[in-house]
């Protein structure tokens, strides 16, 4: 009895303050300015400028076959064996350029690589985000090396931005996003930085400069 007592008084109090408006403490707190420095600077630059920084490798194209034949020259280049990309189109696109790859995930601790796109770039951390809608959210993170197809159309600013375009291109968020800066690290054991811990442990990003064409 006592317990239900303590709860009820617990709840009333809760309703209470849900029914009081006080007013807002911060007024002059200003939401809309932005938080970071402006810059005239070519948000390509920035991005790849933060990219590898971040210890991920950054390539220009001017194409999606430019973008294969690169793909091509690195496996070639490192003996790539095992590639997945479950993507439709940009497995169709693989498979036209006469790349060979899967499409299915059985063997996903076999990968040596994984091919993806992404929803948008982040031009201020070197990020990219990429969510459940585009592809599998276990691809990306088991493969050792993640290969990203963006393009400079898709570049946003800040995560603001990225997020405020998700929010424009479906009705209802995805599931799944996630946002990635550079290989998968971690610094829990002993304060030791381990690259590849948590992801992948390497990152390549190719973008399309298309923004003549937009």
């Amino acid at each position: 009895m006592d317990e239900s007592t303590t709860r009820e008084k617990v709840l009333k109090k809760i309703r209470a303050a849900l029914l009081t408006k006080n007013p807002n403490p911060y007024p002059k707190l200003d939401f809309d300015t932005p938080v970071f420095v402006q810059t005239d600077e070519d948000p390509v630059l920035v991005f790849a400028d933060k990219l590898t920084a971040a210890g991920g490798k950054f390539f220009l194209v001017e194409t999606e076959l430019e973008f294969a034949e690169g793909v091509v020259d690195l496996g070639m280049q490192y003996l790539w064996k095992d590639i997945v990309c479950v993507e439709d189109g940009l497995s169709n696109l693989l498979t036209e350029c006469e790349l060979p790859h899967h499409v299915l995930t059985e063997d996903i601790d076999k990968m040596d690589v994984a091919i993806s796109s992404c929803e948008c770039a982040i031009s201020r951390t070197g990020s990219i985000l990429i969510t459940s809608k585009e592809q599998t959210r276990s691809v990306p993170s088991y493969a050792p090396i993640h290969i990203v197809l963006a393009k400079a159309s898709q570049l946003a600013l800040d995560l603001k931005d990225a997020m405020n375009w998700l929010r424009h291109k479906y009705p209802k968020l995805p599931s799944s996003i996630t946002i990635v800066t550079g290989p998968g690290r971690t610094a829990d054991i002993e304060g030791e930085l381990v690259i590849g811990a948590h992801g992948p442990t390497q990152l390549y990003v190719f973008m399309i400069d298309d923004r003549a064409t937009v």
